[in-house]
């Protein structure tokens, strides 16, 4: 007998702390001191009130500039098999276009000149880039 009470106090132990933890569980929430939220009756799918629409700020427009063929064999090899081309009988990095005046200009996407040795006119990033850069969509180079 008395080893049967001390295995049912042990077993009652062990179950009673997951009792109480499963009691103070459900309790907790309403000891919060608030009436319990009604989230349906607050929520609606309709809005209330209509949305306000801003102006967006004018942008200037980019100029658009007819491009000119490269002309010659002064057009520099790229690292990745992209070509530059020749305007007016100088290497360029980039493209040519007719400026303002009608005369070949070179450039790379609004950058006059086209771009810097050791870098390439990318078409995808719209700007001049480190030549040993891959291509976008590449892995890396050699």
């Amino acid at each position: 007998m008395i080893r049967l009470k001390a295995m049912l106090g042990h077993m009652l132990s062990g179950h009673s702390s997951f009792v109480l933890l499963l009691f103070a569980l459900a309790v907790l929430p309403g000891c919060s001191g608030r009436p319990p939220a009604n989230e349906h009756a607050k929520s609606s799918p309709v809005a209330q009130s209509s949305p306000k629409f801003a102006p967006l700020p004018a942008m200037p427009s980019a100029p658009v500039w007819e491009r000119v063929a490269s002309q010659g064999d002064c057009a520099p090899h790229g690292l990745h098999g992209g070509w530059g081309t020749c305007i007016n009988g100088k290497a360029c990095l980039g493209f040519g276009v007719h400026g303002e005046n009608g005369n070949a200009v070179c450039t790379c996407y609004g950058r006059t000149g086209g771009c810097a040795q050791g870098q390439r006119c990318d078409a995808l990033q719209l700007a001049c880039v480190p030549e040993k850069q891959p291509p976008s969509g590449r892995g890396d180079a050699d």
